[in-house]
């Protein structure tokens, strides 16, 4: 049975790792890694090959007790595959039936990285999915938000990058660089690497505390940059005087053919100089350097000019890069669980 786990033999999950992370249609919360990430959820693999004995389509699944009995069953941005294919889609999620009874499941949600399409919403309806896309008001009521903001690097290079920004983009860009700020790029096997988890840690925790919000623990974060083998931190800091300021620090994972901004967080100093578009900006150049083709700067929730978040994200991804995803593609298995869970969700 095409079905895998992280206990699976090590050939075998490499196999499938190496589809996804070689697919058109990979992302890396499809990769046997974000599993590691994701460490309180459990994780199956499931997959179809294709005549030549090949894997051709994929979808990586985590499972979590939504009531300590009943499961919700996730696949983000899968599944790796065309999603135009319903066919093939509807073989995955039949394939992963005893994905679902083993873990008492009362949903299996997909939100593929896919352009919304009124086709593609009908297509599914009538295979016997429950879309969920346009029609919910609230944006906050899907897994992953259904705005994302993707800068474009086709074309790109490290000394042509600034050419592609708006006038106002290039002065915000530049202000940093002028005033001092420095960033610096940190890998795991680095010396300063726990120190520098350190400050961005602190960092996430002073942001929190500004905006009202909750924030993961270390060890998540620490788990993310371990998973993956281009995952990087990108430290801002303000030198002056032989004193050294941080002042934002985020983490990018490079994954497929997209380096993923993943997290970060600022200081409540010097906000004023920009640090972060100058984080932004290196984080793009050595996405260029690694090959990639998009910078995934990830959701939003709203697309208004007076909203924070879309600005400044905008100022590096552009009108095109603002991309209306299709939304949730549910496979509901007990509906009156399923109404509750939305609802509550």
């Amino acid at each position: 049975m095409p079905i895998l786990t992280n206990q699976s033999p090590a050939s075998e999950l490499a196999e499938y790792e190496d589809f996804v992370a070689n697919s058109p249609h990979g992302h890396m919360m499809q990769s046997v890694n974000w599993s590691q990430v994701k460490s309180n959820w459990r994780a199956d693999f499931v997959y179809l090959r294709g005549a030549d004995g090949s894997i051709k389509a994929a979808l990586s699944i985590l499972s979590i007790a939504n009531d300590g009995q009943h499961s919700f069953l996730y696949a983000p941005r899968g599944p790796v595959c065309d999603l135009a294919n319903v066919e093939l889609v509807s073989a995955l999620t039949k394939e992963a039936q005893p994905v679902i009874e083993k873990h008492n499941g009362f949903l299996l949600r997909m939100d593929p990285e896919v352009t919304y399409s009124p086709d593609l919403v009908q297509m599914y309806t009538q295979a016997g999915f429950t879309v969920r896309s346009r029609e919910i008001e609230d944006p906050h009521a899907f897994s992953n938000p259904r705005i994302n903001m993707v800068a474009n690097l086709s074309g790109l290079t490290q000394e042509n990058l600034i050419e592609n920004y708006s006038r106002k983009a290039k002065n915000k860009i530049r202000k940093p660089y002028k005033s001092g700020i420095t960033t610096r790029l940190v890998s795991v096997d680095e010396d300063d690497y726990l120190k520098s988890l350190d400050e961005f840690y602190h960092l996430t925790e002073i942001m929190a505390q500004r905006q009202g919000i909750t924030y993961r623990p270390k060890e998540y974060f620490a788990r993310l940059m371990r998973a993956f083998d281009d995952s990087k931190l990108f430290v801002t800091s303000y030198d002056a005087d032989g004193e050294r300021e941080v002042l934002s620090s985020c983490i990018v994972v490079s994954y497929n053919r997209k380096s993923f901004y993943m997290y970060a967080a600022s200081s409540n100093e010097k906000r004023n100089l920009l640090p972060n578009h100058q984080m932004n900006f290196e984080a793009i150049k050595y996405a260029i350097s690694r090959g990639m083709s998009e910078y995934d700067m990830g959701g939003v929730y709203s697309t208004e000019t007076d909203d924070g978040l879309f600005n400044f994200k905008h100022h590096f991804t552009g009108d095109e890069g603002i991309r209306e995803m299709l939304g949730e593609i549910d496979l509901v298995i007990d509906e009156a669980r399923y109404r509750d869970f939305v609802a509550n969700h």
